[in-house]
């Protein structure tokens, strides 16, 4: 029974801390077993003794995981920087075994200790509880309070300690009541305000920023187009598009990627919150032909199997900086961002996307053009729609168009004469920079995406071609997150075609193509129209909820649990013990008796019940007989009845959780 509870608690504990790693479940839970395999070597030499060769073993074992990252080091230099590397790596970190060793050295301490300590008979279950209580708060500080959001886990350890306590050492010495209540508020306290309180032990070392100096991708699109079926990559997963890298500063020439990136969750949060309605999804990638530094996901990255990854936590962009090589294998789970069309009827944007809307010297043309498009629109939703149906109207993709995504490259492939070069054709690279500088131009926070668009699986692999490339514009929505439009062909993600046909039938205006205004004296300059203020809202603040109110919940259910326990084991110590639980009561009621008074006399106060019980307890005291029948339990639930309806209201209040017992000797 001892060995199943504390196998119990260490597996709880075990799989809490492996929440800071990305699928490392089974490794953390056969960790939590190896203190019974000190337990079987006891059996031939000292505990201690069995305690330090496990103890050694997984050490060794965890220098030759960890001797790949630094062969060069010595074993001991090798093991200490395993923990720099672990809070500088992403979060949830990959399972890669540099990045396993401190968690799994640590169970393996901890259960060690935890199993050797309970197996002589008649020894106190601390040990076991205060590992749990180690495995917990580590787990807490790794994931900044996110692997137990709701406080269930702490419920369940909370749970199982007072099963141990209750159950099964109910004769063996314990920790006092008062100290075990103490320590689990102390743990709550330090596994919940910490990180509430933006403690992040992960700043204790210096995480390593990659800078790239990265070209705009977007004329690869071009190259990629004359490729035609030269294989890039294959993937397993769902029907989704592979995005390769998001440009969201634009220069007027060009579009810039970020250049400088960090280990993902470890890095600031984006500077625009994730959208309120999300799609997990997770997808395995194999590189075949794709060359460079940026690195193939999914949605915005939430994890990814390689530790050499980095991200850009604003764009999701993942790059490596040793770059791509043919064979490459990993994984990769991100959140889409999913609202409904209703969602996004009358959505606002936010006001402080000063980034997303930048337009350094726009041209007074495309500004006036995209006015043009958009004066019956009511919404940015109905903007959007109708700037995504101008782009499309009367132009071609064309993969031998020229390249570029400049104003001078934009206003010819917008507003062209026939015959010219790029007049109303272009790739995917033309279209959506020009529905993203349009769109800016009246307000919509914008960005493009170069990746892939999904493929159907074949044979059980998607196989993605050269042919598949492709570029999208994506509006961000305050609550929503980042929406994705298709002005190459209206067909792609995003909002249905429905809600876009419903939008155009009352913006019938918006089919007709707006005509560049032509003046005697064009002003050089024009600045995007700024959004409507009642078309404006903040930006959800993404604050977490508050968890740390739960610590007075949890700091009760420990005082309950220590009252509890306190009762069941004077119930088993007889009259003596059922005497202890009346005093209880009085003090309770705020009633203590002088020390001066004798049992029998204090008894007859509270009726028949009462002086039985005395006479119990004096016959137990100065005259036992043993195997008599003695009902001394029944006894003195009738006296603390008795008492508790003489006690104040108050006091009847805390009754169940007041502490003061639990210091009475």
């Amino acid at each position: 029974m001892r060995y199943a509870w504390v196998a119990a608690v260490l597996l709880v504990g075990s799989l809490q801390l492996a929440r800071a790693w990305d699928g490392a479940f089974v490794y953390f839970g056969l960790a939590a077993l190896a203190g019974f395999a000190a337990l079987l070597l006891a059996r031939l030499v000292p505990a201690g003794l069995a305690g330090l060769a496990v103890v050694v073993l997984a050490m060794a074992g965890g220098f030759l995981a960890a001797r790949g990252a630094s062969p060069e080091r010595d074993p001991a230099w090798v093991l200490l920087d395993t923990v720099p590397r672990l809070l500088t790596a992403a979060r949830p970190a990959p399972a890669t075994p540099e990045l396993l060793v401190p968690g799994l050295l640590l169970i393996v301490g901890v259960s060690t200790a935890a199993v050797l300590s309970v197996a002589k008979r008649g020894t106190a279950l601390f040990v076991p509880a205060l590992g749990a209580a180690v495995l917990y708060v580590s787990a807490a500080l790794l994931t900044t309070g996110r692997a137990d959001r709701h406080g269930l886990v702490a419920l369940a350890l909370v749970v199982l300690l007072a099963l141990g306590w209750l159950v099964v050492d109910r004769h063996g010495p314990v920790l006092p009541p008062a100290v075990l209540s103490t320590a689990l508020a102390a743990v709550t306290l330090l596994a919940v305000v910490l990180p509430a309180n933006g403690f992040e032990p992960r700043r204790l070392v210096t995480p390593p920023v990659t800078g790239i100096a990265v070209a705009n991708p977007l004329p690869q699109l071009a190259a990629w187009a004359a490729q035609g079926e030269t294989e890039l990559l294959r993937m397993r997963g769902p029907e989704v598009p592979v995005r390769l890298v998001t440009l969201s500063r634009y220069s007027g020439a060009s579009w810039e990627a970020a250049s400088t990136y960090g280990p993902l969750g470890v890095v600031d949060a984006p500077d625009l919150p994730t959208g309120g309605k999300v799609q997990d999804a997770s997808v395995d990638l194999r590189i075949t032909g794709l060359r460079g530094e940026w690195l193939p996901g999914v949605g915005k990255p939430q994890a990814v199997s390689l530790s050499n990854a980095m991200v850009d936590p604003d764009t999701g962009s993942l790059v490596v900086a040793d770059g791509l090589e043919p064979g490459l294998s990993y994984t990769v789970r991100g959140v889409l961002e999913t609202p409904a069309d209703t969602d996004l009827a009358e959505a606002s944007v936010p006001s402080e996307a000063t980034r997303y809307t930048a337009l350094p010297r726009l041209p007074f043309t495309l500004g006036e053009y995209a006015r043009q498009a958009t004066r019956n629109a009511r919404t940015p939703y109905e903007k959007a729609v109708a700037l995504e149906q101008v782009v499309r109207l009367d132009r071609r993709p064309d993969a031998e168009a020229p390249v570029g995504s400049s104003y001078a490259r934009l206003e010819t492939f917008l507003f062209g004469n026939p015959g010219e070069a790029g007049a109303g054709a272009g790739t995917a690279e033309q279209f959506a920079s020009a529905f993203a500088v349009l769109a800016r131009a009246v307000g919509l926070p914008t960005r493009v995406v170069v990746g892939f668009q999904p493929v159907p699986e074949q044979d059980g692999e998607r196989v993605v071609r050269a042919s598949d490339a492709t570029a999208w514009p994506e509006v961000y929505f305050s609550g929503w997150g980042w929406v994705a439009f298709d002005p190459v062909s209206g067909n792609g993600s995003g909002p249905s075609a429905a809600s876009k046909r419903e939008v155009l039938n009352r913006l019938a205006s918006t089919t007709a193509t707006p005509t560049p205004t032509s003046l005697p004296s064009v002003p050089p300059l024009v600045q995007p129209t700024a959004v409507r203020p009642d078309e404006v809202a903040a930006a959800p603040a993404g604050e977490s909820f508050p968890f740390w109110v739960f610590t007075p919940v949890l700091l009760l259910v420990g005082l309950y649990v220590a009252r509890t326990s306190r009762r069941v084991r004077l119930r088993a110590a007889g009259p003596v013990g059922a005497w202890h639980e009346v005093l209880d009561s009085l003090q309770l009621a705020g009633l203590r008796p002088e020390p001066s008074r004798t049992v029998p006399d204090i008894g007859r106060e509270w009726g028949e019940a009462g002086a039985r019980l005395a006479v119990l307890v004096d016959q137990a005291a100065f005259a036992p007989r043993p195997g008599a029948h003695q009902p001394s339990w029944p006894l003195a639930r009738q006296v603390r009845k008795a008492v508790r309806r003489n006690a104040s209201w108050w006091r009847r209040a805390v009754w169940a959780v007041d502490p003061r017992p639990l210091f009475r000797r």
